[in-house]
């Protein structure tokens, strides 16, 4: 099941969405708590619909989030919902994307398997450095894509 992790912004400040597709439909959880579902709507173009008022001011959000999750710009939030390691992620310049990971996490287990898998992630062509290390260490690998 692919899942992405990303903020919204609110009124109060940033929520953290969690969407998980399942078929033809997506799950979305606001703040860990399950919000509804969304789809696209054949009839209507291909537009994403709900019937569940709480997602309705989120929708143009998640739906740009959504369209971007393969393009390297939404690269962290497909990231961050493919490995449940990864806490954080931060842009540090347009080539490198620096990912904390748990503090509990074996960096050389998870390291060996990111750059074995992440390449199944990524459809764009531009070369990307993730700098990946623990919440807080100043250890890390430097994980090459393209």
């Amino acid at each position: 099941m692919e899942s992405y992790v990303f903020e919204l912004p609110t009124d109060k400040g940033n929520i953290q969405a969690t969407v998980e597709q399942a078929g033809d439909c997506y799950s979305v959880l606001l703040d860990g708590n399950f919000a509804g579902s969304m789809w696209q709507d054949e009839e209507k173009g291909m537009q994403w619909t709900t019937n569940d008022r709480e997602l309705d001011p989120f929708m143009w959000e998640i739906a740009v989030h959504l369209n971007e999750a393969f393009s390297r710009k939404g690269f962290p939030s497909l990231l961050m919902g493919t490995y449940s390691e990864i806490v954080s992620t931060e842009w540090k310049t347009t080539e490198t994307l620096e990912v904390n990971v748990k503090v509990d996490t074996d960096m050389e287990v998870f390291t060996t398997f990111l750059k074995d898998e992440v390449l199944n992630l990524v459809t764009f062509e531009e070369h990307l450095d993730l700098i990946v290390k623990k919440e807080g260490d100043a250890y890390f690998t430097i994980v090459g894509i393209n």
